[in-house]
């Protein structure tokens, strides 16, 4: 029998086109004590879905708790990304990354949404990202830096 994973951490999945920006978040995240997928592209975040799907039926990772993604990506916009994955993972809760508006974002999205514009601090990325899961996560490194 595998072991069953507790809830924390909380897995979220980043998707942005900017492979720097996805090692950042991955870098401030992990600090967080949250466990993070990467991806840069609309493809890698399918592929890292199924394969998170089938360790979390193995019993071997938790559920994906929040996708963070940048709204404007080629050939996929944030949007679609999170309208498709929201289909296979209802429960997950979606973050968008933007230097537009987020009332612009939410017309794309079709729905309220939660949107951060860049650049934002590490501050307050991480409280959102709290606000959002409903829980304080360990304290790690919380600089105001812009990224």
């Amino acid at each position: 029998m595998s072991p069953q994973y507790s809830r924390s951490p909380r897995t979220i999945l980043v998707v942005d086109d900017d492979s720097s920006v996805v090692e950042v978040l991955h870098k401030i995240l992990s600090r967080h004590g949250y466990e993070v997928l990467q991806a840069s592209s609309a493809e890698q975040a399918a592929a890292a879905v199924r394969e998170h799907a089938r360790e979390h039926a193995r019993g071997n990772a938790n559920p994906i708790d929040l996708l963070i993604v940048d709204a404007v990506m080629p050939s996929v916009s944030g949007p679609e990304l999170a309208d498709g994955l929201l289909k296979l993972l209802p429960e997950m809760k979606v973050l968008f990354i933007t230097g537009l508006d987020g009332l612009a974002i939410q017309l794309a999205f079709g729905r309220p949404c939660e949107c951060i514009q860049k650049p934002f601090t590490v501050r307050f990325l991480v409280a959102k990202v709290e606000e959002m899961l409903g829980h304080v996560v360990a304290a790690g490194d919380a600089s105001p830096q812009a990224l």
